[in-house]
């Protein structure tokens, strides 16, 4: 069956010219009944679920595909009426313009053929053109719909939800529906994440998976017990950051970055820098904006920017990080309408003026977004040439909408507003898009932030989701950042988090989501470990006792191609598939890492193939068939 099953897919080739697809409903494992934030409405004879204030378009645990969830819509005979209505997952709008088609997967249980109609709502709330299909009896198999969006109306508009509604005859139905998409007709694959993101790192990154955590003693209180034996520790940079005091430079204080770096040698880490300062500024799309195109604040900016470039190089540390911007992306990203309004993908539409930057460098960068980011790139690495150094974005979760917040949202949310992001990353070129992604998950503990912002494993799931298309889509490794130091045992309530005994305990999620490194830190006054003394040492004991050993980096473009015959199933395992020869039975393909842990589950029909998730060493295959039971240990492609 071929069908967009599951995110837990191989990587597939896609065109460069090709229009990422638009996930409406992904069969990806509901957690409720219904479909939150969808619109369902029946008059008599049908009861529907419920999802937080209304009733919803119900959902079904048992004819699942791939082990997941389906909408059912399952009607009597001549009810008076009905209609489901699935929201766009950001409740934004969304264009659909280029676009050519929607498609979705259908199972007709029935013995007649099921008819209904279509209908897409416009982000103006007004309905579009009322189409009727008529899904053809299946004998229980699974079949791809599509609908040309000529036939629902204007294509140059917006849209905010799709219909599914009663025909005129009022026939019974027993349906299921699945993998609802809006595509651009090139089936690109775009919605298809590899089960592991391994993408090349920066040449200076270590070998292991790097840890780092937030410092902000004074420079002269700072202890090397509370580095923990980590690699790097960061310090923001802002505007007041210059009149911060300094030992070298005591009366003028403009020498802590200088004296910071120099501090952090002693201490036995390497530096990290969070340059933050126009989301500091200015909250909001128009003062971000309106300080980017201003010749008054970007002199100043500029200058600052190369005042801590300068302290960097003379304190002589090797290997830096620079975190750009944490917030700004944000506020970008939303654009001028807010969290209400059409995120902004294309950098270029942003204008920023780049007088004093084209000084400095000596070059002509564009006067816009992309320009900007390819001057703080090029400009960092001109000057630090000698020492070394890591340069990448720090995007925002809440740019792109995520209703219910990241983690706990729907995944079809999480997957569109990764590949917003990384679409906006990539959009900064090769050069402005630096060496690696920034992600974090919050600004407070979850102890002050909400019960929500504690995570079981599907909400965690669902957030590497959301790094996975960011990692996939531009390329890039992901690094944590502002990731709580706090446990959830800390003797304060409020300073309670699981982020840390995630990544201890399930070290494997972080690598298959793409990252290569966390820094973990407090966001806004009140969290743990500001100074590594209120929690009774638990992060310096916890994170010490892991850098002693910590988790080596798997090998880029690693594992060899497989050619084994499995005779008693009669399949072929070859360079990555798996191939059931035309007159066998069906089989029920189960992947597995060493540790048990399923990568891909898939019945496997006669004649066809199934490929095997790359990246992911050494792997289990069980290929089930009536009377018999097969497994295959194979190593994976890279």
């Amino acid at each position: 069956m071929k069908h967009i099953a599951t995110l837990a897919c191989l990587l597939l080739a896609s065109t460069s010219f090709a229009l990422d697809d638009i996930p409406i409903y992904l069969d990806v494992g509901g957690d409720s009944a219904g479909i939150p934030g969808s619109a369902a409405a029946a008059d008599g004879g049908l009861t529907l679920p419920t999802v937080g204030n209304g009733t919803a378009v119900p959902l079904t645990h048992t004819g699942a595909l791939d082990g997941t969830d389906a909408i059912q819509i399952k009607i009597p005979s001549g009810l008076n009426w009905w209609n489901y209505g699935i929201k766009i997952p950001t409740d934004r709008p969304q264009p659909i313009r280029g676009y050519t088609d929607v498609r979705f997967w259908a199972k007709n249980n029935a013995s007649v053929p099921a008819v209904m109609n279509v209908k897409w709502q416009f982000s103006n709330y007004s309905m579009g053109t009322e189409k009727e299909i008529s899904i053809p009896v299946g004998a229980n198999k699974w079949q791809e719909i599509v609908t040309p969006l000529s036939q629902l109306g204007p294509v140059d508009t917006s849209i905010a939800a799709f219909y599914f509604n009663q025909a005129s005859s009022k026939p019974a139905l027993d349906l299921l529906i699945d993998s609802l998409t809006l595509t651009d007709g090139t089936k690109n694959g775009s919605l298809t994440l590899p089960a592991r993101v391994l993408n090349p790192r920066p040449t200076n990154w270590p070998t292991h998976f790097v840890i780092g955590g937030l410092d902000k003693a004074s420079v002269g209180k700072a202890t090397k017990e509370f580095q923990a034996g980590s690699d790097y520790r960061y310090q923001y940079v802002m505007e007041e950051t210059f009149g911060y005091w300094s030992p070298s430079a005591p009366d003028t204080k403009d020498k802590y970055i200088y004296d910071y770096a120099k501090e952090s040698q002693t201490l036995g880490v390497k530096t990290a820098f969070v340059w933050y300062n126009l989301g500091k500024s200015g909250e909001g799309w128009v003062p971000v904006t309106a300080n980017l195109a201003s010749k008054t604040y970007m002199d100043k900016y500029y200058a600052r920017y190369d005042k801590m470039l300068t302290q960097m190089v003379d304190a002589g540390q090797k290997d830096y990080i620079i975190v750009l911007e944490p917030d700004m992306y944000g506020f970008l990203m939303r654009g001028p309408n807010g969290a209400n309004g059409l995120p902004v993908e294309d950098p270029t539409s942003i204008p920023v003026n780049m007088d004093a930057a084209n000084a400095l460098s000596g070059k002509t960068f564009a006067p816009n977004f992309k320009g900007w980011a390819e001057f703080m790139v090029t400009y960092a690495r001109t000057k630090l040439k000698d020492n070394g150094v890591i340069i990448g974005h720090m995007p925002n979760h809440w740019g792109v909408n995520i209703p219910g917040q990241v983690g706990r949202g729907r995944r079809e949310a999480h997957l569109i507003g990764g590949m917003t992001i990384a679409r906006f990353i990539s959009a900064l070129g090769e050069v402005g898009k630096g060496d690696a992604v920034f992600v974090e998950k919050t600004d407070y503990d979850a102890g002050i932030k909400g019960a929500q912002w504690f995570w079981d494993s599907t909400c965690y799931a669902k957030f590497f989701t959301w790094t996975k298309a960011i990692a996939h889509g531009t390329g890039l490794p992901m690094v944590g950042w502002q990731m709580a130091e706090g446990n959830t045992k800390h003797a304060t309530a409020s300073k309670r988090d699981d982020i840390v005994e995630t990544f201890l305990d399930h070290s494997d999620w972080w690598i298959d989501g793409g990252f290569i490194g966390i820094l973990f830190g407090g966001g806004n006054p009140g969290c743990a470990n500001y100074d590594g003394t209120d929690d009774a040492g638990w992060y310096t004991t916890s994170i010490s006792a892991y850098n002693k050993k910590p988790l080596i980096l798997p090998e880029i473009g690693s594992g060899t191609a497989i050619a084994t015959r499995n005779k008693a199933s009669s399949s072929l395992v070859l360079n990555g598939a798996i191939t059931l020869p035309s007159g066998a039975q069906t089989a029920l393909v189960t992947v597995r890492s060493l540790d048990g842990r399923t990568l891909l589950r898939r019945e496997l029909p006669a004649g066809s193939s199934l490929q095997l998730p790359r990246n992911r060493g050494l792997q289990i295959v069980e290929i089930r068939q009536p009377g018999q039971v097969t497994c295959e240990r194979v190593l994976s492609l890279p």
